[in-house]
């Protein structure tokens, strides 16, 4: 049961990923970032100790980075970019 809940959040952020580059106007822009953020967090919410050696390497790519940010920070620095009136549209 936790692995379907655990799947399904994986897949709404996939899905956003993806809508993300088809927005067309700073509205949807921001909702989908915002919703982005949500699910990452509910996926850290979800993993427990004995399910993050099966969502290892998913949760790296969302939460570490070899260099620089990673998508997790880089969703929530767009979000603060676009606070301060950095407006991608």
């Amino acid at each position: 049961m936790e692995n379907k809940v655990i799947d399904n959040a994986v897949n709404h952020i996939t899905t956003l990923q993806e809508n993300l580059c088809l927005c067309e106007n700073n509205l949807q822009y921001i909702k989908r970032l915002q919703a982005l953020k949500y699910w990452i967090i509910k996926f850290d919410g979800l993993l427990e100790n004995k399910l993050q050696k099966e969502y290892a390497a998913i949760y790296e790519s969302y939460f570490c980075s070899g260099c620089g940010f990673s998508f997790y920070d880089r969703v929530c620095n767009s979000i603060l970019d676009y606070k301060y009136g950095n407006r991608p549209f």
